[in-house]
């Protein structure tokens, strides 16, 4: 039997094909092949993309993370436009797509002219930052569950105390996902800039902690009670 997808989450256009050659100065319709890299994290460019076919996806960096994914019918890229801040994400396409580009004035002066494409683009953006709080959320529950399991492994005692450091030796990433209950890839992405920062080490096998600090200020966002001996 063929599966009945659901389609409660379509939305009607913020603009009508009949609206496009009206919206002003500098409108113009652009066309991108997918993985096109459309709006680079701090770029200070204030341009609104308004899609018409395709899909496009927001990504935070270190770690990479997809914070959203834009489909037809809706404007991407205008918190720059309204903020006069730069670009907080990158923008990629995820298909082939065709959208409206709409400089940043313009844009202005179509939302402030318009109370009801004000009101959508209101909702539009409530929407989002909705989303984006239950991504960062869950991003913070990994980083939580990671540093908490780095810390028992240290108070159970297992660890070696060499020159450099505490030595987990027989632990991997793939342990400390077990451990932690997150996946592999969160453990790498979460370590990435503990690694850089040069806190932890990682080899075949074994785990050297050269600085449990930021570990423990990490576990401690969530409860003091729940770290191995502390005290409630």
């Amino acid at each position: 039997m063929k599966m009945k997808w659901s389609t409660d989450h379509v939305r009607e256009p913020l603009l009508t094909e009949a609206e496009y050659d009206t919206l002003g100065s500098g409108v113009h319709r652009v066309s991108y092949p997918k993985g096109s890299l459309l709006v680079l994290f701090g770029d200070h460019t204030d341009f609104v993309l308004y899609l018409i076919d395709g899909y496009v996806k927001s990504v935070q960096r270190d770690p990479d993370c997809i914070l959203g994914i834009h489909s037809p019918g809706r404007f991407i890229g205008e918190l720059a436009a309204l903020t006069s801040k730069p670009r907080s994400a990158d923008l990629v396409t995820l298909t082939e797509i065709t959208a409206l580009f709409i400089p940043g004035d313009t844009f202005l002066k179509l939302v402030t002219g318009n109370t009801q494409l004000a009101a959508a683009m209101m909702r539009q953006l409530g929407e989002r930052v909705q989303d984006l709080g239950i991504r960062v959320k869950s991003i913070i529950n990994a980083e939580q569950q990671l540093a908490r399991a780095v810390l028992e492994i240290v108070h159970s005692g297992i660890g070696e105390e060499r020159p450099d450091g505490l030595e987990l030796i027989g632990f991997n990433q793939r342990d400390l996902a077990s451990l932690s209950g997150i996946s592999r890839e969160s453990v790498s992405a979460i370590l990435k800039p503990l690694k850089e920062s040069g806190a932890v080490t990682i080899g075949r096998g074994r785990i050297t902690i050269h600085d449990l600090t930021p570990f423990e200020v990490i576990a401690q966002r969530v409860d003091h009670a729940l770290l191995p001996g502390r005290a409630t």
